[in-house]
């Protein structure tokens, strides 16, 4: 019989699989100055912009950690600080124009990987996998 598998294992491989080519796919557009740790940011902050903590806390990293990745960010000409019209103290995190580029050629970088889940897979149980992935996200 052979030994039990943690499903955490799998996951970590697909993970690992997808933050490498996301990686080496940016690092070929130009950007090697993107982490897998910055991709948190680029996904959770919308049009009208996030707030520091709040990413923080979906990442679940302190707001020190987070204001490292987003200074980098910043740095890089991907995100600008706006103050927070509802709170003084605070600031609202927005996309560049280099960010949003970057963040679309990001998505388009996952969807091509993903078609190879897909094409593994077959469409049928793909969407059933994606669906039972939803399901555990969501608590």
């Amino acid at each position: 019989m052979a030994a039990y598998i943690n499903t955490g294992v799998y996951l970590r491989i697909l993970w690992d699989e997808l933050r490498y080519n996301m990686e080496s796919q940016l690092k070929e557009n130009g950007y090697e100055d993107i982490s897998p740790s910055h991709g948190w940011i680029f996904y959770n902050t919308g049009e009208e912009g996030s707030r520091i903590t709040d990413l923080a806390a979906k990442a679940r990293i302190t707001k020190q950690s987070m204001s490292v990745l987003v200074a980098q960010l910043e740095t890089g000409g991907y995100v600008k600080k706006l103050p927070d019209p509802n709170d003084k103290r605070a600031w609202i995190l927005v996309l560049t124009a280099k960010g949003k580029k970057v963040k679309a050629i990001g998505q388009q970088i996952n969807y091509k990987f993903e078609e190879r889940w897909k094409d593994s897979l077959g469409e049928k149980d793909y969407s059933v996998l994606r669906q039972l992935l939803a399901t555990l996200c969501e608590g």
